[in-house]
């Protein structure tokens, strides 16, 4: 199915006037298919080196079996005999040369079908304007799976051609220099070597389907569990260090097995080949030497069935397997984006909104494969300018609101209007840039600290203006020492993972998004939710986190999501959401006089907070 589908887009694509029975049929067919219509330039001059490349051996072999039949008969300063000299010097010479524009060709060729191959890959991903292909049951293992293909090595297939072209086209060229002896033995080597290859290449295809099934993939993730960063420290302190050792080696183990076990499947078959090989090879070699063939054609022969043998040769086959797996799978992502995933079609602006109000009017949404309703007939308004804090239990919906606010999930029925306006009518890019918000697992981008803050509006970033205006965030954001301490301000890495990088504390890092999201606004951002950033923080620093925010968002529209309540107390209205509805509704004080399921998650919690406030004191 992977196979025709990504056959079936590349031809809706207008990719090619391409026979679609060919291209769903063989990997490898697909995948030369689209090397060669991505860089029709470069594929071409590797095909000239190729042809070159067989060509240059075949000459020599020629001249140098000339050689041997003048030799006997004329003088060895003769012109005959220095001319062929001086012919096989130039062969010589000219296979150095094509030696060395082949490898420029093909590491240019190998650097750029993977970075096409792996910029396909990115941009389908980034073009998903909404989560479908990261959550859907039925899309995101698809996702994962082109995400994690296309990204290793696809430039491999370029590698395999590389290797194995040439040595085809010499097979072929030693094809040729037999036939001018004899034709006959030529096409009956040629049958036989072919049928070699054939079978080999079949063994090599049964292997690589198993290699490519999950033990595969399991195999990968024990590797990484032992050896990431993130995972050290429950690795050594649970002492998992011989068991995941253990593990990885019963699964190479039983992937090598299964390689070994398909590849016995062909060996009767290519050993009856095999055989026949050793008998076509013979009778050539009697017909050599019952003829009244010269000494030279005799050497011409024999040179031309050593190279035929060229023709069954798998150098590289399994590079070519393992770059050409790669264009199923990126072709398909490609189609699961634009067949699958739910896009918005508004050209309406959102610059400047919300003026008045978000509605949320009768929204049911629940997550496809799930079985499970989030919200049935949700009904919500978020006055513009003013904050809304949300509390509910694990599971009752918070962050999914948010998503369905921010446009990253699309109702299943009802509308969410923006100034009376349905979000599926307003340009989706255009209200991304009016919201800024800040998950609880947001990125760590491992990049300067001027990115890191700055690409909260990253349209400005090559303004000459800019880290004045990141440095008036960062200040807002209480950021500003932080970025004082960097040992090359702005320009400082802060990732772990190099050298001159630095790493940040939870709370440090909480500073820089709050500073991105206030970025975020000077770029026109009207809308700023925090969904639960600082969970990780302590009580104090949380709160800290919150009120700067509510402080600096003054005027704007914010919502805050925390299972703190003392952090959203100060919001000018808190929800809470039960049931996929809006159970309770009012400022801090009403919520607690209504005695509800607030006041008393409310009180609950102020009274664990109080006793470990006590321990605090005590210890």
């Amino acid at each position: 199915m992977t196979r025709r589908v990504a056959a079936a887009t590349l031809l809706r694509c207008g990719k090619g006037n391409y026979s679609e029975q060919w291209l769903f049929r063989s990997p490898r067919v697909l995948a030369v298919v689209e090397l060669a219509r991505a860089f029709p330039a470069w594929f071409a001059l590797l095909l000239g080196c190729i042809v070159l490349t067989a060509i240059w051996p075949a000459i020599f072999a020629a001249l140098v079996a000339h050689l041997i039949t003048i030799l006997p008969v004329a003088a060895r300063s003769s012109a005959a005999v220095l001319s062929t000299l001086a012919g096989i010097a130039l062969v010589l010479a000219a296979q150095e040369v094509t030696r060395a524009a082949y490898e420029v060709v093909r590491w240019s060729l190998y650097r750029r079908y993977e970075e096409h191959l792996i910029g396909r890959v990115i941009r389908a991903a980034l073009g998903a304007s909404t989560l479908d292909i990261f959550e859907r049951p039925n899309l995101a293992a698809k996702t994962d799976r082109a995400v994690r293909i296309a990204g290793l090595e696809p430039g491999d297939l370029v590698d395999g051609l590389s290797m194995k072209w040439p040595l085809q086209a010499q097979g072929v060229a030693a094809a040729v220099l037999v036939a001018t002896v004899s034709a006959p033995a030529a096409a009956i080597l040629f049958l036989v070597w072919i049928l070699v290859g054939n079978r080999l290449q079949a063994s090599m295809r049964r292997s690589d389907q198993f290699t490519w099934e999950d033990a595969v993939h399991a195999a990968s993730y024990t590797h990484r569990i032992g050896l990431r960063q993130e995972w050290a420290k429950e690795v050594r302190i649970f002492g998992l260090s011989d068991w995941l050792s253990d593990r990885y080696g019963r699964q190479t183990a039983r992937i090598l097995a299964e390689l070994a076990k398909s590849r016995k499947v062909g060996q009767r078959p290519l050993a009856v080949l095999l055989a026949l090989v050793v008998v076509a090879n013979a009778s050539v070699v009697a017909l050599a030497t019952r003829s009244d063939l010269s000494v030279g054609a005799v050497v011409l022969l024999l040179q031309g069935m050593l190279g035929m043998s060229l023709l069954a040769d798998q150098a590289g086959d399994d590079l070519i397997e393992y770059g050409a797996s790669r264009v199923p799978v990126v072709l398909e992502l490609e189609h699961l984006v634009s067949h699958h995933a739910t896009t918005h079609s508004g050209t309406a602006s959102a610059s400047g909104r919300p003026t008045e109000s978000i509605v949320f009017e009768e929204v049911t949404f629940g997550y496809p494969g799930s079985g499970k309703v989030i919200f049935d007939r949700l009904s919500l308004e978020i006055r513009a300018g003013t904050s809304l804090g949300i509390v509910g239990l694990n599971g009752a919906g918070k962050t999914t609101l948010i998503k369905l606010l921010t446009g990253l999930e699309v109702p299943q029925s009802g509308r969410i209007l923006i100034d009376g306006t349905d979000l599926r009518e307003i340009d989706q890019e255009s209200w991304r840039k009016s919201v800024a918000a800040i998950f609880q697992d947001f990125i760590h981008y491992g990049m300067s600290a001027r990115d890191n803050i700055g690409l909260g509006a990253v349209e400005q970033l090559s303004q000459p203006v800019i880290d004045q205006e990141i440095e008036r965030s960062a200040v807002r954001a209480g950021a500003d020492a932080i970025l004082g301490r960097l040992p090359h301000g702005l320009d400082t890495t802060l990732s772990p993972r190099l050298e001159s990088g630095v790493d940040l504390s939870g709370g440090q890092w909480q500073r820089i998004a709050l500073a991105r999201s206030l970025m975020a606004v000077q770029g026109g951002a009207r809308v700023l939710v925090l969904d639960e950033p600082t969970a990780q923080l302590d009580v104090r620093a949380e709160a800290d986190i919150y009120n700067r925010f509510l402080d600096l968002t003054s005027g704007l529209t914010s919502v805050l999501i925390s299972h703190r309540f003392s952090t959203i107390r100060r919001s000018s209205r808190i929800i809470v959401l039960d049931g996929g509805q809006v159970t309770e509704d009012g400022s801090h004080e009403q919520l607690l006089a209504a005695e509800g399921i607030y006041a008393r998650m409310f009180r609950k919690q102020a009274m664990r907070f109080s006793a470990n406030a006590e321990e605090d004191i005590d210890g």
